[in-house]
């Protein structure tokens, strides 16, 4: 069954030692911001994936909507407002 995972909980790869490590930012010369893995200190490259889209793809697409354009923009919730007290109800 799938979870999520919490982000604290995951660690990168050092590609010196193929194990888990911790890892820091750092700004080449040239601009480029890159990873770094606090036990080798080898720059970890990001995925090639990365450089063409920063989120995840959505995994569920639905083509078809059950829902008709009008039901969108109906209005489905009035907030309630305290009727204004009358006094000459209380004359009587």
């Amino acid at each position: 069954k799938e979870r999520s995972l919490p982000y604290s909980n995951v660690n990168l790869v050092d590609p010196v030692t193929n194990k888990p490590t911790r890892v820091y930012r750092k700004i080449l010369e040239d601009g480029t911001k890159v990873r770094v893995a606090k036990k080798s200190g080898a720059i970890i490259p990001r995925p090639e994936i990365l450089n063409f889209r920063r989120r995840p793809i959505n995994s569920f697409v639905s083509e078809e909507s059950d829902t008709l354009e009008d039901d969108v923009w109906a209005v489905s919730y009035v907030p309630w407002t305290p009727k204004k007290f009358d006094a000459s109800s209380l004359e009587k």
